[in-house]
């Protein structure tokens, strides 16, 4: 008996010493994305780039930055984006709280601007243009900007990509001799961080 109650004795120490491992705290839980992240596009004629100045962590501002030689009196941009992880967004600034802001390139004179913006779905379509008779504008530089920021509480990992896209008809610019034709915007990789 007494030899049956020293292998129950040192099983039961035995169990009780495999058990210590539970003790432990649970494991951290993953790290979740609070922001949205951009990288540039690094060719193409129109680009859309990230806005150092105005994005911050929690708001991404990308500007449609322009080709180096030519003149516009307009442009409009058709954007798609994942809306399940990201939404169209204001820009504040300006006193203003608006879809699209005009960049630094157009002269949008006085009265009413020809500056109008509608998000639908995932579907952003923006247009910024001078009016008669302003001269054309270079198209060097920042022609419009956008701003989109992460959907909250989804709980996403950083680095999950978030599809971005330009629409190939729907993009155009109204050139400085007044002739409308579609333009290739290049868009950079938009990543949950």
């Amino acid at each position: 008996m007494n030899k049956f109650l020293s292998s129950l004795l040192v099983l039961v120490v035995l169990g009780l010493h495999g058990c210590k491992g539970s003790d432990s705290p649970p494991p951290p839980p993953a790290p979740t994305a609070t922001g949205l992240a951009y990288t540039d596009p690094t060719t193409g004629t129109y680009l859309l780039k990230k806005n150092t100045t105005l994005s911050t962590a929690s708001h991404l501002v990308l500007d449609l930055v322009g080709p180096s030689a030519g003149t516009a009196a307009g442009v409009s941009l058709t954007l798609s984006a994942d809306t399940t992880k990201a939404t169209w967004m204001d820009i504040a600034g300006g006193g203003t709280s608006v879809l699209v802001q005009n960049g630094t390139q157009f002269s949008l004179g006085t009265g009413t601007p020809i500056l109008k913006a509608r998000a639908t779905g995932n579907v952003l379509q923006t247009t910024v243009a001078q009016k008669n008779p302003t001269a054309a504008a270079s198209l060097n530089g920042a022609l419009l900007r956008v701003a989109l920021d992460l959907k909250p509480s989804l709980g996403l990992a950083p680095g999950t990509v978030i599809t971005l896209s330009a629409d190939t008809v729907k993009c155009q610019v109204l050139d400085g001799a007044g002739i409308i034709s579609p333009i290739t915007v290049t868009v950079g990789t938009l990543t949950a961080q």
